[in-house]
């Protein structure tokens, strides 16, 4: 036996935990402002900081506390050598009390932790810190308990809240402490700040792995040190690419390729091969979602100007739009929410690719080609595009007469009333309803070439409004030239004779009474309430309204 015990093992995440705000990594504007506080001797004697976990908010209260302890402090930089400094460290400072409202919810706890001991002068050092962790964890009795003393503390003390839900915590608590939003670290700092541990670790490691552990801490500093420290402890002092994948259950960069490809080129059997093999691997569909969502999602941010793709990625797929990709990866996040609410993880990642291949990727080249037509319609082009796209008519259209050459006239008013016509029939062989309409409207040339229609109800004219595209492509294909529609409202064209007894109707039984007649009931008093209310229905459907009043001893 040794006469000298080794030192216990500290893990990555503990030994490496910034000791300052120059080493506080991924929040600068946090590690500015705090500083610059304390070079004032201005500090807060509340403080809330919010954001992810990991981000580092427990340990920037710690290191306020330092900086605020400090033997040489107040000071920004704080010294880290004397017992202060040293105590806070190793979280043993009798003046600086750490507090877990996770397991201490209660109002008991917060009376006997803060409320009973904030009034006692300090044991040593210049302030008394509290620090509450997880605040958002206290019950609403604890809050209204802490609430006054977080208002109005002593001048030797100081609140550091620190919680990743910000929204639970009550705007009355929160209304009173400076706000510090801690944001989730990206992935270049990330990288960085492992490459350096690994160095002085002697941990041999890729590049390309550092990026992916970056990339699967999600913006957590303290979950990325732990991923390579868990990664160190598996590759014996060597941390590779292909270890990293098989640790985490990411998805070969080869399998997310093919599977990329198949989208975007709508191959279905390319697709179904690669999810075979996702299923022979045994890959957790909701990684490779998400890994498959990661490489879309780069390339669509190169394709728009806003980053920089994988050469890889770039190169599998060189024709996809922005639009399409963009289209995909919508996708991708509803295969995910459905892969979650779901309770077979294999059908909705089936569900979620396939139907991916089915749907049109680029909606922006249709929307352009159905605008194109429509224009060409209204000007009452022809050429291929109008050849080829199907009419809802073709009857009519047969029966319509060919574009007039450039030298002909415009057509004169029998003209027109012969192509009104012709409009009349084409719109009724598509829209029933919207050609038992035109029938009953009036229609005049204008100086200019184009037809006022005019229309008895506002109610045809908002429906003909609704369709005036396909009444002008109509009228300049019925007329040969183009035809500009003026729709208004106004007097009704003389209503044709129309039988409005329907002969398959039986009569009643026993015919009308005798001595039975006709009435028109708008002869009447026009406050009358059966006046009023036929006139109504005559403003809605038109005609005249009439009932057969029985005589006074009638059966």
């Amino acid at each position: 036996m040794s006469g000298q015990e080794s030192a216990p093992h500290q893990a990555l995440a503990r030994k490496y935990r910034p000791q300052d705000f120059e080493t506080l990594i991924g929040q600068p504007a946090v590690a500015r402002t705090l500083a610059n506080a304390l070079s004032a001797k201005r500090p807060h004697h509340a403080y809330l900081f919010t954001g992810p976990r990991g981000c580092g908010k427990t340990t920037t209260a710690r290191i306020l506390a330092k900086a605020l302890n400090c033997a040489k402090g107040p000071t920004p930089r704080p010294c880290g050598e004397c017992a202060p400094c040293r105590e806070i460290a190793a979280s043993s400072c009798l003046d600086v009390l750490e507090m877990d409202a996770a397991s201490n919810t209660g109002v008991d706890d917060v009376r006997q932790v803060i409320v009973e001991t904030v009034a006692l002068a300090p044991a040593r050092d210049r302030y008394k810190v509290f620090i509450i962790d997880e605040a958002h964890m206290l019950s609403n009795s604890a809050f209204n308990a802490l609430l006054k003393t977080v208002e109005e503390p002593p001048p030797h003390v100081i609140f550091i809240l620190a919680t990743t839900e910000a929204h639970k915590v009550p705007a009355t608590i929160a209304s009173r402490c400076q706000r510090f939003r801690f944001r989730p670290v990206s992935p270049e700092p990330l990288a960085e700040h492992l490459a350096g541990i690994a160095k002085k670790e002697n941990i041999a490691v890729d590049a390309a792995a550092l990026d992916l552990l970056a990339r699967a801490a999600e913006g957590s500093l303290r979950d990325a040190v732990g991923l390579l420290d868990q990664c160190r402890s598996a590759g014996e002092g060597r941390v590779t690419v292909e270890s990293v994948r098989e640790m985490f259950g990411f998805t070969a960069a080869d399998l997310l390729l093919a599977a990329a490809r198949a989208l975007t080129q709508r191959d279905a059997k390319a697709l179904a091969a690669a999810l075979k093999t996702v299923y022979e691997e045994g890959v957790e569909p909701a990684q490779f979602l998400k890994d498959l969502r990661a490489g879309f999602e780069g390339v669509y941010l190169e394709k728009l100007g806003a980053g920089k793709a994988d050469p890889q990625w770039s190169k599998a797929m060189p024709e996809a739009t922005a639009e399409a990709l963009g289209f995909l990866l919508r996708r991708l996040n509803r295969a995910l929410e459905e892969l979650r609410l779901g309770d077979s993880p294999r059908l909705a990642l089936e569900l979620g690719l396939f139907s991916a291949l089915e749907a049109a990727h680029d909606l922006g080249a249709w929307v352009a080609r159905l605008e194109a037509l429509e224009r060409r319609l209204s000007a009452g082009g022809g050429g291929p595009a109008l050849a080829a796209a199907p009419l809802p008519a073709p009857a009519a259209r047969a029966a319509a007469p060919a574009a007039a050459p450039e030298s002909a006239s415009v057509p004169v008013a029998d003209g027109d009333d012969a192509a009104w016509a012709r409009v009349i029939d084409a719109i009724s062989a598509s829209k029933m309803a919207l050609g038992a309409i035109l029938r009953g409207c009036s229609r005049r040339s204008l100086p200019d070439g184009g037809w006022s229609i005019r229309f008895s109800r506002r109610f045809d004219l908002d429906g003909a409004e609704r369709a005036r595209g396909l009444l002008e492509a109509e009228a300049a294909a019925a007329a040969g030239r183009p035809i500009k529609l003026e729709l208004t409202l106004g007097e009704p064209a003389a209503p044709a004779a129309v039988d409005i007894v329907d002969a398959a109707i039986p009569e009643t039984p026993g015919g009308a009474p005798d001595g039975a007649r006709w009435k028109d009931v708008t002869e009447g008093a026009s406050g009358a309430p059966e006046t009023s209310a036929l006139k109504k229905a005559e403003s809605v459907f038109g005609g005249k309204s009439r009932i057969i009043k029985k005589p006074s001893g009638g059966a």
